[in-house]
């Protein structure tokens, strides 16, 4: 367990509204709430929106929706780093006052102009530091002219080096990093200061994140110690690819949480997978509760290597919480989704006592809510069409007259029920000398217009006798 001088553990979320909550930042969520969960200690969410032309406001709402479907809301009110930033630039002109940081006068003309320099001579472009040999006069005079200047931090000699929960001993040598902004020349504060001032104002002791951002950390610890505050501890994740070992992306996956909420897929099953995109529970189980994970979590069992995103185990995954969920919940998220309306199904329409006996028919088949749209509209609406390769399998010459047959003597059954129906079915069969199959074939085709279903029995006792011989009429009209 890694602990801060025994303070309690106090860690955030800090995601910016400039889309909606990727999968990525939810796993990095998750992780910070097993940490403070497992160690009985605060979980905090900070909403980074000083980007006022990419930030805004419903983005906001929507990642906070997010998170609350996920099961994890914070532990104090959320912070809103726009409100901060008043305090941001009290810090960095605290740096100046320090000599740790310095005015920079270039224009952006003459930043461009050293880039350029840089990429001819094929080497990283670094600031040169021409600002911070100016003399005391040279700065008072262009700041007496009213001079644009951004506000720089002096990188020290030497070597930062941390140690890293999840990567071990970490260093950069500080020659290679330039002497960074904190304020910009229109006098707003950069991400950098803005978020180590607020870490340090909310009394966060651990900082977790994705190892994306491993390559700031540097100057995060920079900007501390510079200012003489405590440095929190870090822990980097490791970052999560698509099934191409690619980055997540948009245009070739879906990557918000609330894509997958839509999609159909439960929220504790999407809180267990993708704390294993990374993370390898005792005896590598797959199956495991948010109770069993905040018991067990401790940042040794999480991986340094990249995790993939494996669409087919995430599916599997919510077909066991599917089948582990009551058909009554299962009814409540199901009619709080907008899918089934979209496919033309009303739930409200049925008696409640129908949709439960659907679903327990169903739910054993299916990996999303979803799919009992998909896959079980017939118990719904009849067939607009049949299966084409089903009835050229099954709907051939030698059955029609047979099953025309069957049909008149199910319309006369009294008692409607699967056994019943299935008795009938078969003594008719053996009366007939042909197999039962080629009859079952045909009633779920003709009732669902599908090849592939829950037993077809069980079906025709759900949807009833009338709905039965309704269909196998239009059936038989249509072919």
């Amino acid at each position: 367990m890694h602990l801060m001088n025994n303070k309690d553990i106090r860690v955030r979320f800090a995601p910016s509204p400039t889309g909606f909550l990727h999968v990525g930042g939810a796993r990095t969520a998750i992780f910070n709430w097993l940490y403070a969960r497992k160690n009985n200690g605060k979980f905090l969410l900070r909403i980074e929106d000083t980007d006022p032309e990419r930030s805004r406001g419903e983005l906001s709402e929507q990642i906070i929706r997010s998170m609350k479907w996920l099961g994890m809301e914070p532990d104090e009110p959320i912070v809103y780093q726009a409100l901060n930033i008043k305090r941001h630039k009290e810090i960095a002109l605290e740096l100046l006052k320090t000599g740790n940081a310095y005015y920079a006068f270039e224009t952006a003309e003459e930043l461009e102009a050293q880039r350029k320099i840089a990429q001819h001579n094929k080497v990283p472009f670094k600031y040169n530091r021409a600002s911070l040999n100016l003399d005391e006069a040279t700065v008072q005079k262009y700041l007496n002219e009213g001079r644009p200047y951004a506000i720089r931090f002096k990188v020290p000699g030497g070597i930062t080096e941390f140690e890293d929960i999840v990567h071990g001993n970490t260093s950069f040598n500080n020659s290679d990093i330039e002497d960074f902004v904190v304020l910009r020349s229109d006098g707003s504060p950069v991400y950098m200061i803005a978020v180590v001032v607020d870490d340090h104002d909310m009394n966060i002791t651990h900082i977790i994140r994705g190892d994306d951002h491993l390559s700031n950390t540097p100057k995060q610890i920079m900007l501390y110690k510079a200012l003489g505050w405590e440095v929190p501890e870090f822990a980097h994740l490791p970052m999560i690819l698509d099934e191409q070992k690619k980055k997540l992306s948009k245009r070739r996956n879906p990557v918000s949480a609330d894509e997958y909420k839509k999609m159909g897929y439960l929220p504790e099953a999407m809180f267990n997978f993708l704390t294993l995109l990374g993370y390898a529970p005792f005896n590598n189980r797959e199956i495991i509760s948010r109770e069993e994970l905040v018991n067990e979590f401790t940042f040794d069992r999480v991986n340094k290597k990249s995790a993939v995103f494996d669409k087919k185990k995430l599916g599997w995954i919510n077909s066991e919480y599917i089948k582990n969920t009551s058909n009554e919940e299962l009814l409540k998220l199901m009619k709080e989704s907008d899918y089934f309306t979209m496919s033309g199904i009303h739930l409200n329409e049925f008696s409640e006592d129908y949709v439960l006996r659907v679903i327990n028919l169903m739910k054993d088949r299916l990996s999303t809510i979803n799919e009992l749209a998909d896959y079980g509209i017939y118990f719904f609406a009849d067939p607009v069409n049949y299966d084409e390769k089903g009835l050229q399998k099954y709907w051939i010459d030698e059955i029609k007259q047979v099953f025309s047959e069957f049909f008149d003597e199910i319309k006369n059954l009294d008692i409607w029920n699967n056994v019943n129906i299935e008795e009938r079915l078969r003594g008719f069969s053996e009366k007939k000398g042909i197999k039962a199959a080629g009859l079952i074939h045909l009633l779920r085709l003709s009732v669902t217009g599908r090849t592939v279903s829950p037993g077809i029995f069980d079906i025709l006792e759900l949807t009833g006798k009338d709905t039965v011989i309704r269909r196998i009429s239009g059936f038989l009209q249509k072919n």
